[in-house]
């Protein structure tokens, strides 16, 4: 019997308060509290409100439905580390500096919750760790931050626990991570069942196992390939449950009725559309593309088209609250989500992995990817061709010049910005850490 969770009507009233016009207009009187999940490795087209066709996120496809929904947002880099620095900084890599895996956030760097804590805030982090754990810096100004590694399902009963042991009225940040969409791929077996379409010669074990060192160093049929798509699937729609689950006991204790949530992802993930299981030195859109949907006091329903980069995150939020924002490379999109800013053309935004020397920008449908002095550079229309399969310079290598000497020059200008800045080195990882890291497929 099927007794996965349907979307319920909590959403309508919880996260839409009436009598609110526009999306600020009594934010200093009230301000409202803050819950902002990360779904780590969660790619914006394997979602129902991106047009998915597949059953995998009721609950996100209501809360989108309910309220403002970024159409096109593309990731500042391809992996966990850096492309979380940038959602708490509004600052892509190379700016903060973060961009290997020994490096860490810089104290001078004001962080979005260390701007909340000092405005009155009480802010409080749970996160599956390895890459986002205190060792890093991302417990700077926490109150309390989960270092141990915690499943979701763990981490918001621990959010309900600790939101019931506070004063009416204190405001509050939450940052809820988790990596049960991300590999191993062994969501619970009734989910697995919901989305299993292989026969039982492409089905292959997948406990414990990653991109790399494991799938990657296998020749994969295209079968077995989609039945680790499928995997994939069933663990968005396990996340997607528990989510569903955990805005309804908010909402049943009244505490949803000034607050706002905000979803969003750091990266995709890749199941062989070019080459490779994960997101290991790639900037192809499956990698890249990435959903922010968010509802809550004030936001009317939305669909924002201007296309959004993980900095923006910072910056849109702080203005959402009416807080000022620090120095950041994001911007506000604020006005966009009021219904303002039509005027305003459309952005590129590019993403980075100076690691391996990659690097990408995206104006509309446009993508150029730069793989390096030694690489032919690559250009696709995502739009028209979202497997990205068609290389257009191979017929036309004039194409596009204009987007590839903006990205040619941005790469420069990121290499004169490391050169120049010294980034703080983590401590070292204790086995604990890199066992975790390890069971993530970052450490082989």
């Amino acid at each position: 019997m099927n007794r996965t969770r349907r979307p319920r009507a909590w959403i309508v009233p919880a996260l839409l308060v009436a009598g609110v016009s526009g999306a600020c207009a009594d934010r200093e009187a009230a301000q409202p509290n803050l819950i902002l999940v990360s779904i780590d490795t969660l790619r914006a087209d394997r979602l129902g409100a991106y047009g998915y066709e597949r059953n995998t996120s009721p609950h996100l496809d209501a809360l989108a439905a309910r309220g403002v929904r970024f159409e096109t947002v593309i990731a500042d880099s391809n992996w966990t580390l850096p492309a979380h620095v940038t959602l708490f900084t509004g600052l892509p890599p190379s700016f903060h500096g973060v961009t290997g895996p020994r490096d860490k956030m810089q104290t001078g760097i004001p962080t979005l919750t260390e701007v909340l804590k000092q405005h009155g805030y009480r802010t409080f982090g749970v996160t599956g760790g390895g890459f986002l754990d205190g060792s890093h810096g991302f417990d700077r100004g926490f109150d309390r931050y989960g270092l141990k590694p915690l499943d979701l399902r763990t981490a918001l009963d621990l959010v309900v626990r600790v939101a019931r042991q506070l004063a009416p009225e204190e405001r509050y940040f939450w940052f809820v991570h988790t990596y049960d969409v991300h590999c191993p791929y062994h969501p619970p077996p009734r989910y697995a069942r919901l989305f299993d379409r292989s026969p039982a010669a492409d089905r292959i074990e997948t406990r414990d196992r990653c991109g790399n060192p494991h799938y990657n160093g296998m020749a994969l049929t295209p079968g077995q390939a989609r039945f680790l798509s499928d995997r994939y699937d069933a663990g968005i729609r396990y996340a997607d449950d528990l989510l569903g689950a955990f805005f309804e006991r908010l909402e049943s204790e009244g505490r949803l009725r000034n607050t706002i949530v905000v979803v969003v992802s750091d990266h995709g993930e890749e199941f062989l559309e070019h080459g490779q299981i994960g997101h290991r030195n790639t900037q192809f859109i499956e990698s890249l593309r990435v959903p922010w949907i968010m509802a809550g006091p004030g936001l009317e329903r939305r669909v924002v088209t201007q296309p959004a980069a993980l900095a923006d995150v910072m910056p849109t939020l702080l203005d959402l609250l009416g807080i000022p924002a620090p120095a950041v490379e994001g911007v506000s999109l604020l006005p966009f989500i009021e219904g303002r800013g039509a005027d305003r053309p459309p952005r590129t935004l590019f993403s980075e992995d100076p690691l391996v020397d990659l690097y990408s920008a995206i104006h509309g449908g446009r993508h150029v990817i730069h793989r390096g002095a030694a690489g032919d550079p690559l250009l696709f229309d995502w739009r028209d061709d979202p497997r990205e399969a068609s290389n257009l310079f191979e017929a036309k290598p004039e194409s596009d010049a204009e987007l590839r000497l903006e990205l040619d020059e941005r790469v420069r200008r990121l290499a004169d910005l490391r050169s120049r800045r010294q980034p703080e080195a983590a401590p070292v990882a204790s086995e604990e850490q890199r066992e975790r890291l390890r069971a993530l497929g970052y450490v082989e």
